[in-house]
């Protein structure tokens, strides 16, 4: 059986989306060239797990649930606007998120060292909480791209505070008609 792209995210409720979507579309209208990630689509990752054999799925998943089971919930709330890796070279559009009392941080290091123990190495860049909005393709309207950055930051974003009770172990189909994806399992964090 061929192996399954799959990753760990957590979702945004749709009040939020709403939120995000507005944003979105205010960097649309630049004429960006750039691949947008659909409203639906759009998740906070907490770890990319890649090509996974889908005999390991269980494996993961019972890890998972041993990890996840007792953390509680936390809160989250959309934070600035930006860009990976800067402003020169624009290549990821996207929304931050801010953890006021550092448990996402805590739970994604946890995530981390859950999977190390079945395999999966930690990963190496820090991990800085953001849903990506759009992966930007040329240099084309980056000026554009840079004061619109600064407006939005300036007026400040609607921070939606939003809580999040359940994590998702996903797999991650690519099409032509950008990616489908499918929930494997959730996790339901401690109420």
């Amino acid at each position: 059986m061929a192996a399954l792209r799959t990753f760990i995210a957590v979702n945004v409720p749709p009040a939020v989306l709403d939120t995000i979507t507005r944003i979105q579309n205010r960097f649309k209208s630049l004429g960006l060239h750039a691949s947008w990630v659909k409203p639906g689509n759009i998740h906070l990752t907490l770890k990319f797990l890649g090509d996974t054999d889908p005999d390991r799925i269980s494996g993961i998943q019972n890890k998972l649930t041993e990890t996840l089971t007792p953390c509680e919930r936390f809160r989250l709330s959309l934070s600035s606007v930006g860009v990976f890796p800067g402003t020169q070279n624009p290549r990821v559009l996207w929304v931050g998120l801010k953890d006021d009392d550092g448990t996402l941080k805590t739970l994604q290091a946890t995530i981390e060292k859950t999977l190390e123990s079945v395999g999966f190495p930690i990963e190496q860049r820090p991990f800085s909480p953001h849903l990506t909005l759009a992966r930007i393709k040329s240099p084309r309207g980056k000026k554009e791209l840079k004061n619109e950055l600064d407006a939005v930051n300036q007026q400040g974003i609607d921070p939606h505070p939003f809580d999040v009770g359940e994590i998702h172990l996903y797999e991650s189909q690519l099409t032509p008609k950008g990616s489908i994806y499918t929930v494997l399992a959730n996790f339901k964090l401690n109420p």
